[in-house]
């Protein structure tokens, strides 16, 4: 993570020291420079494809192999199935959102800007999911290439 207010990278990578990050007890740190970065980003939105539908994907369960999805249009949400849930506190809110099968996710993809005063070489759409099939990355968020093991 970068953060812009005092041009300090932020991670909790165990080899970070490697790289001349500076262990702070939960996190390791470094002081950039805009001329050492080839390319910065931050993920805006993950999103997904739910029943022809786009959708935030908001969690992930691996064990219960399901996916928390939240709909920004609430007819989408009513076209798709899902329940509303409706705040307590406000009675006139709800939300459609729910935990689905992951399997009934086509697509999931991070939406990706730049960081402000840095290079942005990379593409503003990356997935993680294509057409139902799981993609191949890198510990570190990086896809594998065709000739690449995990």
């Amino acid at each position: 993570m970068y953060s812009e207010r005092d041009h300090v990278i932020r991670g909790g990578y165990p080899d970070l020291p490697s790289l001349g990050f500076s262990n702070k007890g939960k996190y390791f740190e470094r002081k950039v420079t805009p001329d050492e970065i080839e390319s910065a980003y931050r993920v805006k939105w993950n999103y997904g494809i739910y029943k022809g539908f786009r959708v935030r994907v908001m969690d992930y369960r691996e064990e219960q192999g399901d996916i928390y999805v939240m709909f920004d249009d609430d007819s989408e949400g009513k076209a798709a199935g899902i329940t509303p849930r409706i705040d307590p506190n406000d009675k006139f809110g709800c939300f459609y959102e729910a935990y689905v099968p992951e399997s009934e996710v086509t697509d999931v993809y991070e939406l990706r800007e730049a960081v402000d005063g840095f290079p942005f070489i990379c593409p503003e759409i990356v997935y993680l999911k294509k057409d139902g099939v799981q993609l191949s990355w890198h510990k570190y968020g990086t896809p594998l290439q065709d000739d690449e093991w995990i």
